[in-house]
Formats: structure tokens, C-alpha cells, sequence
């Protein structure tokens, strides 16, 4: 679920790029500006997502605290006039809380 949250963010971020590059932005700085943080976002989601994909579980709370942002974030989006588009983030946020709750936890006194 992390690396479909990493491809959606770095697809915004292109999408932010193409605007202000085209010009469909009435400030193109702002533009730019979105763009380089929603790939900075997208490069914090992807390493979280390696993280899981080498089964590290230090990753986990790191994902826990990503997904409760995420939630938040739907919930604005939701009711900033986007109520389709807050509604998956709010459920993509949920699901990928409960699945990074499933992860075992690292115990500090293990021998293996």
C-alpha cells in the first residue's frame, strides 16, 4: 500500500511540474514549490515502503504516524471541496494504518 501511495505522490508531483511548466499556474514558483515537496513526500513514502519490502520493522511506527497524517489530509481534502478524492485518501490511509499495525515489532532482546 506504500508504494501506491509513493506512485500517487510522484505522480502529483509530474502533474504539479507539467502545470507549472505549461503555464496553467497563475504562479509557476508556487507550482514548483508543491511539486518538489509532494516528491520529497513521495521519497519519505518510498523508503518506508523498502523498509517493508526488506522486512524491517523499524518502519512500522514511521508508517503508523504517515497513515494518521494521511488521514487528516483526507479529511481537509473532503471538505475542501474534493469529497471524492478525500474519501480515497481517507481509506487508502486506513488501510495501509491497519496493514502496518500487522507487522511484527522488533524486540530489543532477541538473539536471531
Amino acid at each position: 500500500m506504500l508504494a501506491l501511495q509513493t506512485l500517487v505522490l510522484v505522480i502529483f508531483a509530474v502533474a504539479l511540474v507539467v502545470v507549472a511548466i505549461t503555464g496553467s499556474s497563475d504562479d509557476a514558483g508556487r507550482a514548483t514549490t508543491e511539486a518538489g515537496t509532494v516528491l520529497a513526500l513521495g521519497a519519505c513514502s518510498g523508503l518506508l515502503a523498502w523498509g517493508f519490502w526488506r522486512e524491517r520493522s523499524l518502519a512500522r511506527t514511521p508508517s503508523l504516524l504517515w497513515n494518521v497524517l494521511g488521514v487528516i489530509v483526507g479529511f481537509t481534502v473532503a471538505t475542501s471541496g474534493a469529497p471524492l478524492v478525500g474519501a480515497l485518501v481517507i481509506v487508502l490511509g486506513v488501510v495501509t494504518f491497519v496493514a502496518s499495525l500487522r507487522v511484527p515489532s522488533y524486540e530489543l532482546d532477541d538473539d536471531e
